[in-house]
């Protein structure tokens, strides 16, 4: 897999830097784990700081776009949204609780 990194943004208020990245590769689109080792290797961060934000494909190409959030410390990650954590594997899915039926109405 070959990436490169398309832009970098510095968000001080969220405590991270914001990668804009291209990859192009062979077979099946790599995995969030593949990448975030490649942006790590790229940016020069520890890829437990990287949430991936979004891989963008294009039908009949070997070619992704995509964004990810490479965190400045732990504490900084804590503000990352959850449902990016739990897709990237970092945290546990929430689980609802049933809703309770009252009495029958008559």
């Amino acid at each position: 897999m070959e990436m490169s990194i398309d832009s970098k943004t510095e968000n001080k208020l969220y405590g991270r830097t914001e990668v804009a990245f291209s990859a192009s590769y062979e077979g099946a689109t790599p995995a969030r784990k593949d990448i975030k080792e490649e942006i790590s290797k790229l940016v020069g961060a520890n890829a437990e700081r990287i949430v991936i934000a979004k891989i963008k494909t294009t039908y009949g190409t070997h070619k992704c776009n995509g964004s990810a959030y490479v965190y400045s410390s732990k504490e900084a990650l804590n503000m990352a949204s959850h449902y990016l954590l739990v897709r990237d594997g970092m945290a546990e899915k929430k689980k609802k609780e049933p809703k309770k039926k009252g009495p029958a109405k008559k």
